[in-house]
């Protein structure tokens, strides 16, 4: 599960939200009083800073939409004689 570790008025948030549930990943989202500096923990990856989660969820991105790209049943194994 991903886990991002933030302040309470982080206005971030909402974003990375909403570009996770895209994602159709499981997530979570913790508000840490003494947290300036957002936290993205997946299993044993972990960045730090708004720009690294930016940069995290691309990469993120690329790897399900190549996932979705690349099913075996859009190509034609057998074509047409």
């Amino acid at each position: 599960m991903l886990t991002i570790y933030h302040h309470q008025d982080d206005k971030d948030v909402r974003a990375w939200k909403d570009r996770l549930d895209q994602l159709f990943v499981k997530y979570e989202f913790i508000e840490q009083e003494n947290n300036e500096i957002p936290k993205l923990q997946d299993s044993d990856k972990q960045v730090n800073g708004k720009e690294a989660i930016d940069t995290y969820l691309d990469g993120l991105e690329q790897f399900v939409k190549g996932w979705y790209e690349d099913r075996c049943d859009k190509y034609d194994f057998e074509p047409e004689r």
